[in-house]
């Protein structure tokens, strides 16, 4: 029965008879107030009725008369929804433009959610800042009609707190730190390099930086550092090559590689490769260094956690840093000792060019250059080791290297000075 009323009251509600009548009645006063966060917005019946005596004749559900008395209204309200009328329709038929005036409530309480964002600066000690998130707001419209239908048809005042719901951003600024915790931070001293070695650790460094590395991905560092020639940026400078520093395109890269492989080492992610230099190097400790060379000697690293890391790099005059960015460590955090024992002293022995091998080097008995440089025989363990809210958990023991003692071999010149034969150019070749 009701299927059948229902179209018929809502073709009545927008038909209006071929004749007009005059129809003089008396409404209530009725007035809804609405606040939120101490403004005020107000709706009065008796300005949205027509200021007008002449009205179209409206058909009268159950005789209840639209806009007579406060106890007709509320028949007629109550006649609507027992009908199945929508009821912000059913409203707005009692209160003329009452949705306008929700409309306008809504438009001026919304507030749009707005997600957090991030933005890098690489050469910052920060590194990463982050906009927090914002809330936003939105009328809860439907609970609002519930409560003037319920307010109204019980006789209580009509005046009202908007209610109101937290519209949530998509994005929140925890989820976008979650992998941007610092874990590791390392640098080694390059003031003493020359202009051409520092200006290839620079490039190196530059390759590397804001490097992605995902969860379980291996990294390589000659893959993203690249061959080391002139066309990719490298210029000559010393290398290591059978325990002897000679000039070489990229010298320095391995001063890159060594600080990268001790900052992998402090961020607790697991080494595939590494390889040390067949002679100790200065700027790390013993055992920590690593030794690359493209297409023969890698540093591989694997990425165990479950975010993505990310490798930042700085370059200074003095100094080459790289920090690891992830996941919390959570309480961990790992330090790198070293063991040296079977250590050999070298022995000096020197010769003299009788043979003028060196005449482009040493001329004079009194001037002499190192044909081969002293280094101590020994072997090296080097550890990593875990510690878990500053207690001991684990010892890793990542290299065993074994150094055999070079002795020294010191070449001096085999002509005699004489008196008149000039020496402040006397020279000393280490």
């Amino acid at each position: 029965m009701k299927k059948a009323i229902i179209p018929c009251l809502i073709c009545v509600f927008f038909v209006a008879l071929a004749f007009s009548v005059n129809h003089t009645y008396c409404s209530p006063n009725e007035t809804i107030s609405f606040s939120h966060n101490g403004r005020i917005f107000n709706y009065n019946l008796n300005v949205n009725i027509p200021k007008t005596n002449l009205f179209n004749y409206e058909y009268e559900i159950n005789k209840h008369n639209r806009f007579g008395s406060t106890e007709e209204r509320q028949q007629l309200l109550s006649t609507l929804l027992k009908l199945g009328f929508d009821k912000e329709i059913s409203l707005n038929y009692l209160f003329p433009n009452l949705t306008q005036t929700l409309n306008r409530i809504e438009k001026n309480i919304y507030l749009a959610p707005v997600d957090a964002t991030i933005k890098t600066n690489t050469n910052s000690y920060q590194v990463f800042f982050g906009t927090k998130e914002q809330n936003g707001l939105q009328l809860e419209r439907n609970l609002l009609i519930e409560n003037i239908i319920n307010s109204y048809l019980t006789n209580k005042q009509l005046n009202f707190n908007i209610p109101t719901k937290t519209l949530k951003p998509n994005i929140l600024l925890s989820e976008l730190m979650h992998d941007k915790c610092l874990r590791s931070d390392f640098s080694t001293n390059i003031s003493n390099s020359s202009t051409d070695r520092k200006h290839n650790i620079k490039n190196a460094l530059a390759k590397l930086n804001n490097t992605v590395v995902g969860p379980n991905q291996t990294f390589s560092f000659n893959s993203h550092v690249g061959r080391r020639t002139a066309e990719n940026g490298y210029r000559q400078a010393k290398i290591i090559v059978n325990n002897e520093y000679v000039d070489g395109i990229g010298g320095g890269v391995c001063q890159v590689s060594t600080t990268l492989y001790n900052s992998v080492l402090l961020a607790g992610l697991d080494i595939i490769e590494a390889n040390k230099h067949s002679k100790q190097v200065g700027y790390v400790n013993k055992g920590f260094d690593a030794m690359v060379n493209y297409g023969s000697s890698d540093l591989k690293f694997k990425n165990n956690t479950n975010s993505p890391i990310r490798i930042i790099t700085n370059y200074s005059s003095n100094k080459a840093r790289i920090r690891i960015f992830g996941e919390s460590l959570a309480g961990k955090h790992f330090e790198l000792t070293n063991e040296v024992f079977n250590t050999v002293e070298p022995t000096e022995s020197i010769v003299y060019d009788v043979n003028s091998e060196y005449l482009n080097k040493v001329t004079f008995d009194d001037e002499f250059f190192y044909l081969k440089t002293a280094s101590k025989g020994m072997e090296i363990k080097s550890f990593r080791q875990e510690y878990l809210n500053n207690e001991l958990v684990n010892t890793e023991l990542l290299r065993h290297d074994k150094f055999p003692v070079q002795n020294a071999i010191k070449v001096y010149g085999n002509k005699k000075r004489t008196a008149t034969e000039d020496t402040t150019n006397l020279v000393t070749v280490q």
